[in-house]
């Protein structure tokens, strides 16, 4: 348990000052144009894709995988996501910071998706996927699967560059909140233990089934490019999502959950 700790916070440090050195060195925007103009000319069809994976619809599909044994991280990935949602939208308005297609010459960008121009600070998409893997992190000790969700995690946030539609700091910065709001509601939910009454579980399940359900039929990423992805990530995780939630209404498994770590 404290290693897993231990982890989120070596990251955050990490990303954090990486922030900060961006900001120092004013790389910024160096940074962007490299990081873009390579996306441009190398596998352009991945980065719609991959900012797929940063959607908060894409969470909260994945976590209905965990809802009959893991409920635990089943609620404190949506305690994060609470967290999460309240500092990206205090900074967003208070920052006014544009986004890189207000700024620089449309021409000299690769822009993938709609022309974002406002609210550039930070990146939402890295926030969710970064919550995302720093809840997983608390599930699995194997240090090869550890490093696999934060590669995912981290071409994710670049795929935010990619596309367009953030700048480096941005993406540093969501990086640092996301993992930080995924050990906030972890913490939380191990003092909370709400994942111990039985009733919780069985209602943020059908919710989540009703979230999947509105992800593969209604929702609009806004990245036509990944639509099929879309599909394949909600239709495969309402199916086994579904059998999960039967299951934990039939017979509820013994939870393998962080008060026991």
């Amino acid at each position: 348990m404290r290693a897993q700790y231990r982890t989120n916070f070596i990251l955050f440090i990490l990303f954090a000052l990486s922030l900060v050195i961006a900001e120092l060195c004013g790389l910024n925007k160096t940074l962007f144009l490299d990081i873009n103009s390579f996306a441009a000319h190398n596998l352009p069809l991945l980065w719609p894709n991959l900012t797929l994976l940063g959607d908060t619809m894409t969470l909260f599909a994945i976590i209905l995988l965990f809802i009959r044994k893991r409920a635990d991280l089943v609620i404190s990935a949506i305690i994060a996501v609470l967290i999460g949602t309240i500092i990206v939208n205090l900074l967003k308005t208070t920052s006014g910071m544009l986004r890189p297609a207000a700024v620089l010459n449309h021409e000299l960008i690769n822009i993938i998706g709609p022309v974002l121009t406002r609210h550039s600070f930070p990146s939402g998409h890295t926030i969710s996927i970064f919550t995302l893997a720093g809840i997983i992190i608390f599930s699995v000790k194997q240090i090869p699967l550890r490093l696999a969700i934060f590669l995912i995690a981290l071409l994710t946030g670049i795929s935010r560059i990619a596309v367009g539609a953030h700048w480096p700091e941005d993406v540093l910065a969501g990086a640092a909140i996301g993992l930080l709001s995924a050990t906030v509601g972890v913490y939380l939910s191990a003092k909370l233990k709400w994942s111990q009454i039985k009733a919780v579980p069985i209602v943020l399940g059908l919710l989540l089934i009703f979230s999947d359900l509105f992800f593969l039929f209604f929702y609009n990423s806004k990245y036509p490019q990944a639509l099929f992805f879309q599909y394949f990530i909600a239709s495969v995780t309402l199916i086994a999502g579904f059998r999960e939630y039967y299951l934990l209404i039939k017979q509820p498994a013994v939870q393998n959950d962080i008060y026991h770590q």
